[in-house]
Protein backbone atom coordinates (compact mmCIF):
# COMPACT_ATOMS: atom_id res chain seq x y z
CA UNK A 1 0.00 0.00 0.00
CA UNK A 2 2.86 2.89 0.68
CA UNK A 3 4.69 1.96 -2.24
CA UNK A 4 1.55 2.72 -3.92
CA UNK A 5 0.87 6.21 -2.41
CA UNK A 6 4.78 6.74 -2.73
CA UNK A 7 4.30 6.05 -6.79
CA UNK A 8 0.96 8.22 -6.59
CA UNK A 9 3.14 11.06 -5.61
CA UNK A 10 5.41 11.07 -8.10
CA UNK A 11 3.06 10.76 -10.81
CA UNK A 12 1.18 13.85 -9.56
CA UNK A 13 4.63 15.59 -9.22
CA UNK A 14 5.18 14.34 -13.35
CA UNK A 15 1.66 15.25 -14.46
CA UNK A 16 -0.46 17.12 -12.40
CA UNK A 17 1.66 20.31 -11.75
CA UNK A 18 0.18 23.52 -13.33
CA UNK A 19 3.46 24.52 -15.26
CA UNK A 20 4.52 26.80 -18.20
CA UNK A 21 6.32 24.10 -19.62
CA UNK A 22 4.53 20.00 -18.33
CA UNK A 23 6.71 17.55 -18.22
CA UNK A 24 6.49 15.08 -21.42
CA UNK A 25 5.80 11.16 -20.39
CA UNK A 26 6.42 8.68 -23.64
CA UNK A 27 5.44 4.81 -22.40
CA UNK A 28 6.82 2.53 -25.27
CA UNK A 29 7.76 -0.97 -25.14
CA UNK A 30 11.44 0.31 -25.31
CA UNK A 31 11.67 3.52 -23.68
CA UNK A 32 9.60 4.84 -20.50
CA UNK A 33 9.81 8.32 -18.80
CA UNK A 34 9.23 11.94 -18.06
CA UNK A 35 11.06 14.73 -19.53
CA UNK A 36 10.61 17.55 -17.03
CA UNK A 37 11.80 20.57 -18.21
CA UNK A 38 12.72 23.94 -16.48
CA UNK A 39 11.43 27.26 -17.73
CA UNK A 40 12.73 28.59 -20.54
CA UNK A 41 15.03 25.90 -20.68
CA UNK A 42 15.57 22.80 -23.54
CA UNK A 43 17.92 20.81 -21.54
CA UNK A 44 17.82 21.55 -18.17
CA UNK A 45 15.55 19.47 -16.02
CA UNK A 46 14.02 20.22 -12.80
CA UNK A 47 12.73 16.69 -11.45
CA UNK A 48 15.32 13.74 -10.99
CA UNK A 49 13.45 10.73 -10.31
CA UNK A 50 12.81 7.20 -11.23
CA UNK A 51 9.65 8.43 -13.20
CA UNK A 52 11.63 11.35 -14.81
CA UNK A 53 15.49 9.94 -15.53
CA UNK A 54 14.89 6.39 -14.51
CA UNK A 55 17.14 4.30 -12.19
CA UNK A 56 20.58 6.65 -13.06
CA UNK A 57 22.09 5.97 -9.44
CA UNK A 58 21.03 2.51 -9.30
CA UNK A 59 17.52 0.56 -7.93
CA UNK A 60 16.67 1.93 -4.57
CA UNK A 61 19.73 4.36 -4.16
CA UNK A 62 20.55 5.83 -0.95
CA UNK A 63 22.04 8.75 -0.03
CA UNK A 64 25.17 8.30 -0.29
CA UNK A 65 25.02 6.80 -4.09
CA UNK A 66 22.86 9.67 -4.73
CA UNK A 67 24.36 12.46 -3.50
CA UNK A 68 27.47 11.27 -5.53
CA UNK A 69 25.82 10.41 -8.92
CA UNK A 70 23.29 12.94 -8.80
CA UNK A 71 25.49 15.85 -10.82
CA UNK A 72 27.37 13.20 -13.37
CA UNK A 73 24.19 11.40 -14.70
CA UNK A 74 22.41 14.92 -14.47
CA UNK A 75 25.59 16.72 -16.61
CA UNK A 76 25.37 13.35 -18.91
CA UNK A 77 21.27 14.02 -19.93
CA UNK A 78 21.88 17.85 -20.39
CA UNK A 79 24.97 17.50 -22.24
CA UNK A 80 26.73 20.20 -20.26
CA UNK A 81 28.48 20.65 -16.65
CA UNK A 82 26.15 23.01 -14.78
CA UNK A 83 26.06 24.41 -10.76
CA UNK A 84 22.91 22.88 -9.32
CA UNK A 85 20.91 23.38 -5.93
CA UNK A 86 18.75 20.39 -5.27
CA UNK A 87 15.47 20.05 -2.59
CA UNK A 88 15.14 16.79 -1.60
CA UNK A 89 11.70 14.60 -0.58
CA UNK A 90 11.25 11.93 1.10
CA UNK A 91 8.09 10.20 2.28
CA UNK A 92 8.67 8.08 5.77
CA UNK A 93 6.59 4.83 5.74
CA UNK A 94 5.33 3.33 8.86
CA UNK A 95 8.05 1.54 10.75
CA UNK A 96 6.61 -2.01 11.24
CA UNK A 97 4.81 -1.73 7.44
CA UNK A 98 8.55 -0.82 6.08
CA UNK A 99 9.86 -3.72 8.06
CA UNK A 100 7.72 -6.40 7.11
CA UNK A 101 8.13 -5.51 3.46
CA UNK A 102 11.69 -5.43 3.79
CA UNK A 103 11.27 -8.47 5.02
CA UNK A 104 9.12 -9.97 2.71
CA UNK A 105 11.46 -8.47 0.42
CA UNK A 106 14.85 -10.84 1.27
CA UNK A 107 12.47 -13.97 2.18
CA UNK A 108 12.00 -13.16 -2.13
CA UNK A 109 16.11 -13.67 -2.52
CA UNK A 110 17.20 -9.57 -2.39
CA UNK A 111 20.19 -8.51 -1.18
CA UNK A 112 22.33 -5.48 -1.10
CA UNK A 113 25.12 -6.58 -2.13
CA UNK A 114 25.54 -4.06 -4.67
CA UNK A 115 25.16 -1.35 -2.82
CA UNK A 116 27.90 1.27 -2.87
CA UNK A 117 28.19 3.70 -0.23
CA UNK A 118 29.93 6.43 -1.23
CA UNK A 119 31.60 9.23 0.14
CA UNK A 120 34.02 12.08 -0.68
CA UNK A 121 34.09 10.06 -4.43
CA UNK A 122 35.10 6.81 -3.13
CA UNK A 123 34.37 3.46 -1.78
CA UNK A 124 35.05 3.47 2.72
CA UNK A 125 37.20 1.12 4.05
CA UNK A 126 36.39 -1.80 6.03
CA UNK A 127 37.93 0.07 9.28
CA UNK A 128 35.67 2.64 7.91
CA UNK A 129 32.40 0.86 7.29
CA UNK A 130 32.41 -2.72 9.11
CA UNK A 131 30.39 -5.49 7.75
CA UNK A 132 27.65 -6.05 10.10
CA UNK A 133 26.14 -9.08 8.42
CA UNK A 134 28.07 -12.22 6.37
CA UNK A 135 25.36 -13.58 4.43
Amino acid sequence: MCVLRILGFEIHLVKDLDLDRPCACRQTRSEKGCNCPKPGKNRETWLFSRLSTGWKCGLHADWTELTECVDTKLNQIEGKTSNRRYFYITILRDPLSRFLSEFRYVQRGATWKDSKHICNRRLPTKTELPRCYGG
